[in-house]
């Protein structure tokens, strides 16, 4: 084999391998992105009280979850201690 003919081959292996790896790794950023889960509302019924707003689920200041709930105006809620 000649030095012409190992360079051409040397060279062409890279080429393809700067082409063919950030192909590569573009097909599989855009396969993975059409797994995108979408966040569900779910049905609540109308405020206990007038002038109630709904307050989504959270975290605690303790870490606890509390879920989704209603708060009406002018009452006092029980706030734990631990």
């Amino acid at each position: 084999m000649s030095a012409v003919a190992s360079s051409v081959t040397f060279s062409l292996k890279y080429a393809l391998r700067a082409v063919l790896v950030p192909c590569m790794v573009a097909f599989a950023a855009l396969s993975l992105s059409g797994c995108v889960v979408e966040e569900r509302g779910y049905a609540r019924h109308e405020p206990p009280c007038p002038g109630g707003w709904w307050i989504e689920g959270h975290y605690g200041p303790y870490g606890a979850w509390h879920r989704g709930h209603w708060r009406c105006p002018g009452v006092v809620e029980v706030v734990e201690v631990r």
